[in-house]
């Protein structure tokens, strides 16, 4: 079996071949490790490196006179992501990455790679729209009562058996539908489910995830929840206001 994959080792070796008078360097966490990453900027700003390769670790705040041209691959990756900000995210980098081409007085060219070029969040990058993206993006966050217009919270949990951390997140469930129920919140309830990264080292991960179109029975809720004793022994449980992502 060969384990092939789209990362930017795999992007290093294909650049070698296209282009291979060219002096390539890659730049991600494994070619960083015990390196020193500004060494490695000066150097391409000073020409001695021609082609950066790398992960998003070139996207913000690199600022080179002398690049003309920025190519994104796999730019959809993130709207794959089970996360209510897959579309924010995607849209960020793509613009933070195009504006790394072209900061001088030479013209700059950005090329997206993505199997979605009808996605929305891609075709409001590629065109500059910001108004565009975000008018789009509220339209379906409201429908959602996502955040802005919602208050989210989620209920991370985790355990090295699987079988002990299902049974404590029904019993964190049945828990939250008491006390939405006995204080008659304005709350709804997703889950039990298992984490879109389901398993870290050794410790398998669910979560509930709480949504109110306001931030007063949230916090009533979780006032009340964190009375209550630990739904199951061995089982860590971690309470995420405002999460910044879902998985």
């Amino acid at each position: 079996m060969t384990m092939i994959g789209l990362g930017s080792q795999k992007l290093e070796e294909e650049l070698s071949v296209r282009f291979p008078d060219a002096r390539i360097h890659r730049v991600d966490s494994d070619s960083m490790a015990g390196r020193d990453y500004y060494s490695v900027l000066d150097d391409f700003a000073r020409g001695q490196i021609d082609i950066l390769a790398g992960t998003q670790m070139l996207a913000k705040g690199l600022h080179f006179p002398n690049v003309t041209l920025v190519g994104i691959i796999s730019a959809d990756t993130a709207l794959s992501l089970p996360d209510f900000r897959a579309n924010e995210r995607t849209f960020q980098l793509i613009s933070q990455v195009a504006g790394r081409a072209g900061r001088s007085e030479k013209p700059g060219t950005v090329i997206v790679q993505t199997y979605l070029p009808n996605a929305p969040a891609i075709g409001y990058a590629v065109r500059y729209d910001y108004n565009g993206f975000v008018q789009d993006e509220l339209k379906h966050r409201k429908s959602c009562l996502l955040p802005p217009f919602g208050k989210m919270a989620i209920i991370r949990m985790r355990s090295t058996r699987y079988e002990r951390l299902e049974n404590a997140a029904k019993v964190m469930r049945t828990r939250c539908d008491d006390i939405i129920n006995r204080l008659g919140l304005q709350i709804k309830i997703r889950g039990p489910m298992p984490s879109a990264i389901s398993r870290i080292q050794r410790f398998h991960r669910m979560q509930i995830i709480i949504q109110s179109p306001e931030a007063l029975s949230l916090q009533k809720f979780l006032a009340e929840l964190r009375t209550q004793p630990p739904p199951g022994s061995a089982v860590g449980v971690q309470i995420d206001v405002d999460p910044v992502n879902v998985l």
